[in-house]
């Protein structure tokens, strides 16, 4: 009764809250104000109109992309908010209360790898309802509230932008780390290695509930080709999900995604910034599949590329699509992949971890995946790529380091 109630009364405030909005047609919206309308319950499509009509006052960047999935975002709405940033004022231009971009140096974890954001997290929508009313107080008094003629000092403080390529030269650097994806992909086919798949269902105080855990090695037959043998595969505990073949396919080839131009024609780039990623700076591509083709499964989210080098070094997102019939429903977590540098010049998927919710219709279960691809050795080549990185000097330093678990 309680979360209903509460439930009922935030949706009740959150609906008056879109309608403020739409009367204030000539403040655009800040992502204070999209988080709102999100956790309000308020559709996507409701607020891409909001959007078209009144603009932002943000720019969007992976963090915020990451944000709003979390709260609700479809794809349809985080692209519309990519495309709107384009046309927003300046950070010095805008009002105090409006939120400033961040990158995902500056809102990392602790506990997480350095360039990755943390975890993707999940709200519930009365998580904290006077938290929440707070929030749709302050933000409804700063919407009726008579615009400041100027921001406050402390607003104005920002961080000096890395430079933004052309839209000539964006498209020069989609086709370079695609390039480099398919030499990597040829080259990671001739490594043997060991992966370790690991899934966790947790309860509400995180306690484990079950786990389903197997562990691979890849390697070379006799006559050279390419096998998987199973070494671990303790009893399946998992009591809520069941792992499907579609989940086996995410381990193999999606978690470890790779973008190569073969692949390339079949999804829509967009370039999102260009940000610093603890010691390197990156450019970052929103990634989305042009369509879906039956019985295939793609890779939909973020992909961060060294701008040096012009290699993907961490990519992060979900396997698309999910199942919702009548039948039954399959669904994936969102997850984050990390890379190393091999041997001095292969940018190969080390780790991949996820800590996410999903929503069946029988209520939501929330998981943990940690993948690891450990002891790469190289058994034949028919592959050179040249390095940024001598062969003969130590390997770069790994971006970015995997987390302990």
């Amino acid at each position: 009764m309680t979360k209903k109630a509460a439930l009922v009364v935030l949706l009740i405030a959150f609906g008056g809250l879109f309608a403020l909005l739409a009367a204030a047609a000539d403040q655009p919206l800040s992502a204070d104000d999209v988080t709102l309308l999100l956790l309000g319950g308020s559709p996507s499509p409701k607020i891409i109109t909001l959007v078209k009509e009144r603009g932002v006052s943000f720019k969007m960047n992976p963090d915020l992309a990451k944000k709003f999935h979390d709260a609700g975002a479809s794809d349809d709405l985080v692209d519309a908010l990519t495309e709107a940033g384009l046309k927003a004022q300046p950070a010095s231009a805008r009002s105090a209360g409006s939120a400033p971009a961040t990158t995902p140096q500056q809102s990392q974890s602790a506990s997480a790898p350095s360039p990755a954001p943390t975890a993707p997290a999940t709200t519930a929508p009365n998580s904290n309802p006077p938290d929440v009313s707070r929030k749709v107080s302050e933000t409804l008094n700063k919407l009726t509230a008579p615009e400041a003629t100027t921001a406050k000092p402390a607003a104005a403080k920002e961080t000096k932008d890395l430079t933004d390529p052309s839209p000539d030269q964006i498209q020069k650097i989609i086709q370079e780390f695609a390039s480099k994806e398919k030499l990597f992909k040829e080259a990671r086919d001739n490594y043997t290695y060991h992966q370790i798949n690991k899934v966790e269902e947790l309860g509400p105080d995180n306690e484990v509930g079950g786990v389903y855990e197997q562990e691979w090695d890849i390697l070379f037959d006799d006559s050279g080709k390419r096998i998987e043998r199973v070494t671990y595969a303790p009893a399946d505990t998992l009591k809520k999900i069941i792992m499907t073949e579609e989940d086996l396919t995410s381990f193999r080839n999606t978690q470890p995604f790779v973008l190569t131009t073969d692949e390339l024609p079949e999804y829509e780039i967009k370039y999102l910034g260009h940000v610093k990623v603890d010691e390197i700076t990156a450019y970052v591509f929103s990634v989305r599949p042009k369509e879906i083709q039956k019985g295939h499964q793609y890779f939909q989210g973020v992909v961060w590329v060294d701008d040096q080098d012009l290699q993907i070094v961490k990519s992060e997102g979900k396997p698309v699509p999910e199942l919702h019939t009548k039948r039954g429903e399959n669904l994936f977590p969102r997850f984050t992949t990390y890379r190393e540098q091999i041997d001095g010049k292969y940018w190969f998927p080390t780790y991949t971890m996820a800590d996410d919710t999903l929503y069946f219709s029988g209520g939501p279960v929330h998981i943990k995946e940690v993948l690891r691809y450990t002891d790469y050795k190289q058994f034949k080549s028919k592959v050179r790529i040249v390095s940024a990185t001598p062969t003969d000097q130590p390997n770069a330093p790994t971006i970015p380091a995997a987390p302990h678990q």
